[in-house]
């Protein structure tokens, strides 16, 4: 998530956290959610809404609201980060050309003039049922990752530093230093946090365009069967090996076992054998508790985004990204 804001850019997004949550759960057609979707459905020719609009989902950098018209329903997506139609365009290509090869997506839907983007803060998607409560396995994230590395989309420009570039030294003791409820557990990480800093490379040559956040959140089942790749606006230039790596990290010791093997059996073209391989999960672990932490302490941040950074923090910290782990992942693999 290399955003470094998530102002809400409507007006529901500016009541206090629980009347807006309440407001965005119970919200009747004629709302100015409403109105907004009236705009939307014009914009994308999705045709005539037929029904009230459902809040669906929250996520770090958007929400998601159910759309139905006379065309069917839609998956509407609320930036809370903004964007521009170029960075849009680019990861809608990489979408299609996964679609193509094979894996399962919502269709990125663009307006009449072609822009993925509705004044900036709105994207829509094809509308798809997932099973609730139903998490894939190790071995199903494997396979569907092969299938994105084998893609081989030629990616936009370099990788960025969130996804390459450790936080280091100073950085950490700065983080430790602004206080929070959750600074001595980040004091006690600290050496840790420093140390697999030091294993951090270069990205090199090898890289293409990846999805950038493959997870047991991102990869879904669908209703009427099989797995499907949701979440893609963080999508670009990245190693396989790396995004491997950081899949791997994610999961108890026997499921990334099994992923690893998923991934190999069904065609995956990378590799995980060093610790340098890890390089991506230490950059991400690093800048996504640099974005928590400074989302947690901002005033300037809603109650309900300041809840949410504090939880992913003691979530991340109670089961942080060690040495420890990376060693037993590539003796076990």
């Amino acid at each position: 998530m290399p955003a470094d804001s998530s102002r809400c850019l409507v007006t529901l997004s500016r009541l206090p956290a629980g009347e807006r949550e309440d407001t965005m759960a119970r919200v009747s057609w004629g709302g100015i959610v409403d109105e907004a979707m009236r705009a939307v459905a014009r914009a994308y020719g999705l045709g005539e809404p037929i029904g009230p609009v459902v809040y669906a989902a929250r996520g770090e950098l958007g929400r998601i609201w159910r759309l139905e018209t006379v065309r069917g329903p839609w998956a509407v997506k609320e930036l809370l980060v903004p964007a521009e139609e170029r960075a849009a365009r680019e990861d809608a290509e990489f979408q299609l050309a996964a679609g193509k090869a094979g894996v399962r997506l919502p269709r990125p839907v663009v307006t009449a003039e072609g822009d993925v983007l509705f004044e900036g803060r709105w994207r829509v998607y094809e509308w798809v049922d997932l099973v609730a409560g139903e998490v894939v396995t190790g071995a199903e994230l494997g396979t569907v990752t092969a299938g994105l590395h084998q893609v081989g989309h030629p990616p936009s420009g370099p990788v960025v530093p969130w996804f390459a570039g450790p936080v280091g030294r100073a950085g950490w003791e700065e983080l430790a230093a602004a206080g929070g409820e959750w600074a001595p557990a980040l004091e006690r990480a600290l050496p840790d946090l420093v140390a697999l800093d030091a294993l951090v490379a270069a990205p090199g040559s090898l890289i293409t365009t990846c999805h950038r956040d493959v997870n047991v959140e991102n990869v879904c089942r669908a209703a009427d069967g099989g797995v499907i790749v949701l979440d893609w606006e963080n999508c670009g230039p990245a190693r396989p090996a790396w995004e491997l790596a950081g899949i791997l990290v994610d999961l108890p010791l026997e499921d990334a076992v099994a992923a690893y093997r998923a991934y190999r059996d069904a065609g995956g073209p990378a590799t995980v054998a060093e610790p340098a391989d890890f390089s991506m999960a230490i950059a991400t672990q690093g800048h996504l508790l640099e974005f928590y932490a400074r989302r947690a302490l901002s005033a300037e941040e809603s109650e309900e985004n300041r809840g949410r950074a504090r939880a992913r923090l003691r979530a991340m910290l109670d089961r942080p990204l060690t040495r420890e782990r990376i060693d037993d992942i590539l003796a076990a693999l």
